[in-house]
């Protein structure tokens, strides 16, 4: 049985549409047509394909209907994994388009989805209530280099007119003008050329003539207007907005609406590339298309990769948010379905097959990461006779040339399977597809790209074309240099050309070809003695001339190297130190008792000063030292030492000498040959730094298995053991601090905290926080600190110290007792040499800045009850034995008393207590004695303060009226106001404020009762003068109303006057002046009032004011009346009038 036998297809005669790449042209021509009909017959909908569509028509068929922004599409997908093949299967089913045969893209694909047949079945009945459907797309850069230009010569080659701007602009101009048609049925199939050439063409300019011979005298004159009306701009790029109404101008013809509309741009990103302008302008244009065109017009593009992979892509993320990726599974799906499919009946027996070879199948690359596993095993079948392993090192290797000169060039997978297949067809059933017919189907390609250098592929064509032997050389070679091709990458997939790799990808008979795995080897020892290959590191990478040079360059530099090694040993040591910091960077530090305070692990040389304040771990390289001489002085040293060692061995010195030379000397070549200008040179320059590479992970590989190798040790030579070394420095560390912290647990306690919140605050019991009941200098941090002040001590100097070891108390517990302590022992002073009365007032920072010293001065039992007595009568809160605690509120009481029993005159001047200030500024026992000293002056004072204070405050309200009514118009009252504040006697007795008020008030009610008076007479006889006219009493009472609020005759209320208060408030409401003003307005206000009644009734009535003057005899009233009648018969020409004075 041979391999033909199982496949579905026969290979030989299995038609591949487009060689197995699609290149894409909406709407298709010609052999695209033929084309696209193939490949909808063997298009495979399955996985993400079909999910893809699914996505791209419904979030279409959503936004369309929602008649919102349509969002763009971006497939991406690495080079042959069908992304073009996807969006021209799109294009085909957006339209249902026809063949010739009869058939109908949805006909001819096998098994559609039936939620890709839903979303279609929307798609047709959105485009029956609009302009139908249209789809038109290219691959973008084979066109106009202008993105603008391109995406519009898509749509106008879509609707039948030239992808030529300018020419279509006279196509659409001949529509507007209802000419089209009939120029195009008298041109036939000649129109399109002609157009495109129409300022030259008489045959167009006849027809359009013939059909209009208004439009120009004769041809030269229509030419003229035509290339006068349509320049050429062929030098400039095409402004979106033409792009915008060309494009809607173009669906629109022959159309009453826009059609929905799907724009296919294949090839996006490879037309951008990393051009940041041209990626802006097509930003700008997919943001006008998805808003514009009312919601009728899809924007997909592809590119190799997804948009959030590429930086300089992600400003078209928005443009883009549908994002549909294509990946390894999809394509092997496909391939899989297609030229690899087998036939039911043959499965028994290649399963059969592949069972008895199950060895080499797990055999193949053993220790990559693509190796083959039991999950491949199912896989096995579909993918004969392609192996699992070597389909995803075929994959690796495509993807790796798909990002150099030779993409334009690769075939796809589905092509290059086919071919591998059809080869092997006649091959017996058991022999695979090995490496090496990789290299033969793309070899020629690689040399034309400049990526195989000539040398290289001469000899193994000479080598090919030999005996079995040179055949072997010219396969080992195939296989080596294809390898190289992914070298930089093999930490990702782990295939290096090692010869058993090389003998793994070379088996093609898997049930007997174990002699390959044998020759192999001396093949490869073979071909570096002939010059072909050079081993680095058990891989083997092609030699060339030029990497000849390059390795005699690099001996050159190791024997250099060898003759001086103090460089090596400077690297080796720096190498251990960074993989030390690295393994053990968990172990910084450890924390230490309930407070949890930090403790640092400080790791310094064998010899170097010890930090104080930390954890000292010594470390001792035995590269470097003798380890054996080491252990024998940390087991000498005493058991209380709180030092931790830590002891790296010289593990593989020479291997680890040998790497750091190679790895130096490669550094060397790369520096001194630069970068390479041939193809061999690039060749010889990535195998350096292959080899560099290597040696550098072989140093790493070494020093990492030193250091996960090293001990720790305490100081007397006890061994800490654990699961890694930085839990081992854990372990030790956690120990180390008990010698080191000797004194803190005497000092450690979780409540530490809350004890210096509560002292803060100024709590005399704080320390019940931290369990202790007694005075703070019998506890342990007390007496500390007592000890540490001496003479006198800054804060943060005290702090440091006891941190420090041997005791390590925390910042808690010793700013706790310094306050507890600055109560009664300790005497604060601040920056300005000045004592600090309140040190709980003073900020965290401040108060550790502050000095301290000792209290000298001792408080006696009797000084303590006088005090206690002050204290009782200021009315302030003690405990006895704790007076101290209460005096910061006794100077606060004492302040407010000076300041309620005096004042700013008229009150009398604040007592002072004597001496209240220089007590203040004390601390401490100090500060209590010095109250003691003046409690029984201060303890007399208080009720005489609190008797003031009373008077003060029932006094003041009666004086502030007094002012107001003297401010009101009470002068005569201004002289003893101003005696009483001269004399600041508020206060005095008798009181000298109410006979004031008393005569203010009596002064000022006669003043508004008799302006009250005249107001009133004004009043009534306003009143009078109202009744009394003819109009006024014809007028509603509405009428009435609305006229005096216009001219404010209303009412004042009657003052009250009663008390000084009344008549002061009401002064207030309405002042002596504005009383009188009042009453000289109603006159006015009146001869207004019934003037604007007058005109109710005779709307032209208007007021004429008579003249005033002196009149003394009866001869002068006569000649003011002649003057007064001829004023009023002047007016009276105007209409009539109403005398007024």
């Amino acid at each position: 049985m041979i391999n033909r036998d199982v496949f579905a297809i026969d290979p030989a005669s299995y038609k591949l549409a487009n060689q197995g790449v699609a290149k894409l042209s909406f709407p298709p021509i010609g052999d695209d047509f033929r084309t696209l009909q193939a490949e909808l017959s063997s298009f495979v909908c399955d996985g993400a394909y079909s999910t893809g569509l699914v996505r791209i028509l419904e979030g279409f068929n959503r936004a369309s209907a929602a008649q919102s922004d349509i969002p763009g599409v971006w497939v991406s997908g690495f080079f042959g994994s069908g992304k073009s093949h996807l969006v021209a299967m799109l294009g085909a089913l957006w339209t249902n388009i026809g063949f010739p045969d009869g058939s109908t893209a949805e006909g001819l694909i096998q098994e559609l989805p039936t939620e890709v047949r839903a979303a279609l079945a929307e798609l047709r009945a959105g485009a029956r209530r609009s302009g139908g459907v249209l789809a038109v797309g290219g691959t973008m850069g084979r066109g106009a280099s202008d993105p603008a230009a391109a995406i519009a010569g898509f749509v106008l080659r879509g609707v039948g007119l030239p992808d030529d701007p300018r020419a279509a602009e006279v196509a659409l101009w001949l529509a507007r003008e209802g000419l089209l048609d009939s120029v195009k049925a008298r041109l036939g199939d000649d129109f399109d050329a002609e157009l495109r050439a129409f300022v030259l063409s008489e045959e167009l300019q006849a027809a359009i003539l013939q059909e209009r011979p208004s439009l120009a005298a004769n041809n030269d004159a229509l030419s003229d207007k035509l290339a006068a009306q349509f320049p050429d701009r062929s030098g400039q790029s095409m402004s979106v907005d033409d792009m915008e109404r060309l494009i809607g101008e173009a669906l629109r013809l022959g159309r009453k609406e826009i059609p929905l509309t799907l724009v296919i741009l294949d090839e996006l990103q490879q037309f951008l590339g990393q051009n940041q302008e041209l990626t802006l302008r097509v930003q700008t244009i997919a943001e006008r298309m998805s808003q514009k065109f009312g919601g009728r017009l899809l924007l997909v593009a592809t590119g190799q990769q997804a948009l959030t992979q590429v930086p300089y892509l992600q400003r078209i993320l928005d443009r883009f948010p549908l994002q549909v990726q294509l990946r390894e599974t999809d394509i092997d799906s496909v391939i899989r379905q297609t030229v690899l499919a087998k036939k039911a009946e043959a499965r028994p027996a290649l399963d059969g097959m592949l069972a008895s070879v199950s060895g080499e199948l797990h055999r193949q690359l053993q220790g990559a990461k693509i190796k083959h596993s039991s999950s491949d095993d199912a896989d096995a079948p579909l993918d004969w006779p392609l192996l699992p392993a070597r389909r995803r090192l075929w994959e690796t290797i495509l993807r790796e040339l798909d990002s150099t000169r030779m993409r334009s060039s690769l075939r796809g997978q589905l092509r290059t399977t086919l071919d591998a297949a059809r080869e092997y067809a006649e091959r017996p059933l058991g022999h695979a597809v090995p490496l090496d017919f990789l290299y033969r189907s793309m070899a020629a390609d690689a040399l034309n790209a400049g990526e195989l250098p000539r040398e290289t592929w001469e000899r193994i064509e000479r080598l090919h074309n030999g005996e079995a032997v040179s055949r072997l050389k010219a396969r080992v070679l195939m296989v080596v240099f294809l390898l190289a091709r992914i070298s930089k990458t093999v930490e990702i997939h782990g295939v290096a050309a090692r010869a058993d790799v090389i003998a793994d990808l070379l088996v093609e008979d898997l049930g007997g070809e174990h002699a390959l795995r044998g020759q192999v080897p001396e093949t490869l020892a073979q071909l570096a003695a002939d010059g072909a290959v050079i081993e680095i590191g058990g891989a083997y990478r092609l030699q060339t001339k030029e990497s000849a040079d390059w390795d005699a360059a690099f001996k050159g530099e190791m024997r250099a190297r060898e003759t001086d090694p103090s460089a090596i040993v400077r690297v080796r040591r720096e190498m251990i130190v960074t993989g030390l910091d690295r393994s053990l960077a968990e172990a910084g530090s450890v924390t230490q008792g309930a407070t949890r305070e930090t403790r640092s692990v400080r790791r310094i040389g064998a010899d170097d000063p010890a930090p104080t304040n930390a954890i000292v771990v010594r470390q001792h390289i035995g590269y470097d030292v003798s380890t054996a001489a080491a252990m024998k002085e940390i087991a000498a040293a005493a058991p209380a030492d709180p030092t931790i060692h830590l002891i790296v061995e010289a593990l593989e010195q020479e291997a680890l000498a040998t790497a750091l030379k190679t790895r130096a000397a490669a550094e060397a070549v790369l520096a001194q040959r630069g970068p390479a200008a041939t193809e061999d040179g690039r060749e010889a320059r990535a195998a350096m730094q292959a080899r560099l590479q290597a040696a550098d992970r072989d140093a790493a590989e070494i020093v990492n298995r030193a250091v996960q190798r090293a001990r720790i040790l305490l100081a007397g030579g006890a061994e800490v053991e654990g699961a890694t070394p930085a839990a081992a420095l854990k372990t030790a560390a956690t120990r180390a601090v008990q010698r080191l912290y000797i004194n803190f647990d005497q000092g450690d306690h979780a409540g530490w905290p809350a004890a210096y919140t509560r002292a803060k605050a100024g709590a005399p019991d704080a320390l019940k926080a931290v369990d202790h009941a007694g005075p703070p200098e019998t506890h342990a941090v007390g007496q500390a600190i007592l000890n540490a002040v001496g003479a006198g001590r800054r804060g943060i100097d005290i702090k440091a110290d006891l941190n420090s070891p041997p005791h390590g108390w925390s910042d808690d517990a010793i700013d706790a007792m310094l306050l507890m302590l600055a109560r009664d022992h300790l005497v604060v002073t601040g920056a300005d040499g000045q004592a600090v009365a309140t040190p709980t007032s003073l900020p965290r920072a401040t108060f550790r800045g502050c000095s301290f010293r000792r209290n000298t001065r001792p408080v006696t039992t009797p000084e303590r009850l006088r005090v206690r007595k002050l204290l009782s009568e200021a009315g302030v809160h003690f405990t006895a034995g704790q007076e101290g605690d209460a005096l910061s509120d006794l100077f606060q009481r004492l302040d407010s008393l000076a300041s309620s029993s005096g004042g700013e005159a008229p009150a009398p001047a604040a007592p002072r207590f004597e001496g209240l200030d220089e007590v203040r500024a004390q601390g401490g026992a100090a500060r209590l004695g010095a109250v003691a000293d003046h409690a029984e002056q201060w303890r007399a004072m208080v009720p005489a303060c609190r008797a003031d204070a009373a008077k003060i405050a029932a006094r003041r309200p009666v004086f502030a009226l007094l002012k107001r009514l003297v401010g009101q118009g009470a002068a005569d009252q201004q002289p003893g106001l101003d005696a009483i504040v001269a004399q600041r006697a508020l206060i005095a007795e008798p009181d000298s404020v109410s006979p004031l008020i008393n005569a203010a008030a009596d002064a000022l009610r006669t003043h508004v009762n008799k302006d009250q008076a005249a107001w009133a007479a004004a009043w009534n006889g306003a009143e009078h003068a109202l009744h009394n006219d003819p109009n006024w009493s014809r007028l509603s009472p509405d009428q009435r109303r609305d006229i005096r609020q216009r001219n404010r005759l209303l009412p004042l209320d009657p003052p009250k006057v009663g008390t000084p208060l009344e008549v002061a408030d009401s002064l207030d409401q309405c002042s002596l002046a504005q009383r009188r003003a009042e009453t000289s307005a109603i006159k006015g206000r009146v001869e207004d009032a019934l003037l604007e009644a007058a005109q109710v009734f005779a709307p032209k009535v208007r007021s004429v004011p008579l003249s005033r003057t002196t009149i003394e005899d009866e001869a002068a009233l006569d000649a003011w009346l002649v003057k007064v009648r001829a004023d009023l018969l002047a007016a009276l020409a105007d209409g009539p009038v109403r005398p007024g004075f």
